[in-house]
Parts: structure tokens; sequence; C-alpha cells
């Protein structure tokens, strides 16, 4: 096994005053393989720099303003002899890799300082700047015998414009981040065909996930997850539930991601965790079980070596084994921190005393309101849209 390091130097427009000197030293301590010339749309260039730092960075921002936004290069290297040490970086004191790191400050400090230069620090970073800039897999740099090529890309990051396909998305996922799809993962592509596209994922890091996908939220409520996406020029909606949102408690949620499995081309809770987190959803995060649930939970009851029949949903029997898997893990029922999530107390009421935040029980009288409304105007024959 190799300790090879593949990493990124960008020298930003207003660096390239010193690409030679730059370009000259770097062939010094590492192995160039690609230097390629990029220039990104002028309207999107705000918005590249953002997901690219994974800041929100408002137009002609002063990191804009600072890195320039005319051409730039990407320098792509192998480091034959990596070494990490501990150094001082904008996010506090960190193991980094020491010669990249090193190397970042020097030409900073030859381009008059701030952050006209920028340098990978370790393999993560690395893989997420180059799929990000180019689709490019970071084992296809790392294991390449390529000589040095020089090339010119004019394009924005992937995702700018929307994407070719789910497919194409999970693909960017699958590189760069740890996800699960919570639920209707089976021939996920059917979902393109709903009036209103939408899925579900948890991840342990909801900027990232937002970052590659280029997603725009739908609501200025920052507890909301909810995030518009472009996939063959239609609106899906994802949600991206992450650790510590309580939408499942933190250690379930955890133990979801640490436990994920492969499911084709996009990865999954295992058989146990996805059926008790359907389980969960179906009674604690809706009003009322709908039918599908019912459906479902009986087809996949059987995964879990139970065995359930419409009657085991007329008494909510089947909530004793919820309640079971709950307290045997010791996972708790906590009140989703995204107010758009319904919690049903009068559920969790069979097992303990709960106690919804105030904020959650305003909304929830309106949404009981409405539901009563509703029901009015369907006996005089009015029948509102969803």
């Amino acid at each position: 096994m190799t300790s090879r390091e593949a990493h990124i130097f960008i020298v930003w427009s207003k660096g390239l005053h010193k690409r030679n000197e730059i370009l000259e030293d770097i062939e010094t301590k590492f192995e160039i393989l690609e230097c390629i010339d990029v220039t990104w749309t002028k309207n999107k260039f705000s918005e590249n720099l953002s997901r690219f730092y994974g800041e929100n960075l408002p137009k002609n921002s002063s990191k804009e303003e600072h890195c320039g936004t005319d051409i730039f290069l990407c320098i792509i290297i192998r480091d034959n002899n990596p070494k990490y040490e501990l150094r001082e970086t904008s996010k506090g004191i960190k193991a980094v890799n020491s010669n990249m790191f090193d190397a970042k400050q020097l030409y900073r400090q030859w381009t008059g300082g701030g952050h006209k230069i920028h340098g990978s620090d370790n393999i993560s970073e690395a893989k997420n700047n180059m799929y990000l800039l180019f689709g490019i897999k970071y084992n296809s740099i790392i294991d390449s015998d390529n000589t040095t090529k020089a090339w010119a890309h004019n394009k924005d990051l992937i995702g700018a414009n929307g994407w070719d396909s789910l497919e194409q998305i999970f693909e960017a996922f699958n590189e760069l981040s740890n996800y699960v799809v919570l639920r209707n993962f089976a021939n996920l592509d059917q979902e393109l065909n709903n009036l209103h596209p939408d899925i579900d994922l948890l991840t342990d890091n909801k900027r990232l996930l937002v970052d590659i996908s280029n997603g725009k939220r739908t609501s200025k409520d920052k507890k909301r997850v909810q995030h518009l996406v472009l996939v063959k020029n239609q609106k899906v909606f994802f949600d991206f539930r992450y650790l510590g949102d309580d939408y499942y408690d933190n250690k379930w949620e955890q133990h979801i991601l640490n436990t994920r499995v492969k499911y084709q081309n996009l990865y999954i809770p295992n058989t146990i965790n996805h059926f008790y987190s359907i389980m969960y959803h179906a009674f604690i995060h809706k009003p009322d079980l709908m039918e599908d649930y019912v459906f479902k939970l009986i087809d996949l009851s059987k995964n879990v070596d139970l065995i359930y029949e419409n009657k085991s949903f007329i008494e909510f029997e089947v909530l004793n084994d919820l309640n079971r898997f709950m307290t045997t893990n010791n996972y708790k029922y906590v009140e989703p921190r995204d107010l758009s999530v319904y919690f049903n107390t009068k559920v969790i009421e069979r097992f303990g005393d709960i106690w919804p935040s105030k904020e959650r029980a305003s909304i929830e009288n309106i949404w009981v309101l409405k539901k009563l409304i509703k029901k009015a105007l369907l006996k005089i024959g009015i029948k509102l849209g969803k």
C-alpha cells in the first residue's frame, strides 16, 4: 500500500504574477501531474467560491475581491513522502500535511499575503476540491502514471447548472460524503416522476451535502433542512437531516450512519435500522398512521423476524415493538428541531411524559385548526389541495 498522496494548489488570478516562481518551487518539492487554467462564468463566480470553501460568501465579497475573478491556475501534484504535523490553521491547531501547508504559506508570502493561494491540507480536502472542480475521483489521480499535462477548463463547479441524473449526484455524494437515503430508495429514479420529488437523507455534514449538490434553501427558517436541487431541469427537494438535529435520537442517527450498507449506487440504513426508522417515522413524525406505511411495515417485518398483519395495527400493538427497540438501545423519543416535522406526543405519552417546546405547541395548534377547517369544508363539498 502506497503512502503517496495527491493534492491541489490553486493560484487565484490576483496571485498569477508569481505563477512561474511557484511552479518552479513546486517542481522541487512534489511531482506535478496536471496544470489546469480554469475559467468560471462571471455570474457564477460567487456561488462557485462559496461552494468551494464551504462559506456563505455574498456577491463581490472581500474574499472574491482579494482572490480575483479572472482565469486561475490549478496545479494537481503527488506528494511521494507526505508527513503530518500540527499547524495553526484558520480553524485552530490541526494535524495537516505539513509539506503542503508550509508550501502554501510560502506562496502566500510571495503573493503579498492573504489567500491568493489555496492548497489542500489533507486527503479529504483534496478529494473534495478535485471532484467539485473537475469531477475527478481521487483514486484516479493517485494511481495515475501520466506525465505532466497542461489543459484549459472553462466550466463552473460540477452541478453549478444542475445535474443530468440522480445517479450523477449520488456518485458525487459517494465520493465526498457520509450519508444514507433514509427511505423510498428502491427505484429512486421514479421519484422524478412525482409532482414534487422528495428525497430524505441523513448525514454527518449537512453543509457538505448542500455544497456538493448546490442545493438552495426553500425556507428562510434556518431550522428547515429542505433544499431544492435541479436534476434534469426538474426541481427535486432534498431533506438533509443531520447528526444532532433530533430527527432521531443522536445516538441512533450515529449508529445508522456507522452501519450503513451499499444498495445499487447509494447508501442506505441496514435492515434493522431501516425497519425501525420507518416505524418511528410513521408513528412519531405523522399525526395519523397512513395506509401506505401499514403496507410497508407489513412487508418489511419479515426481514426483522416479526410477522405483521393488518390486525397488528388496529390496537397499535406494533408500538410495543418500537418501544422495546428504543429502550433496549437506550434511544430517546426526541422533538425534531425542524418544526415542519410533526411530533406525535400522543403516541409517546403511552410510554412516558413528554413536554414539547412552546414554539412547537403553538405551530401544532395551528395544524389542528387547519385540519378541523378542512374536515368542515369537506362536509359541505369543498375539497382543498394538499
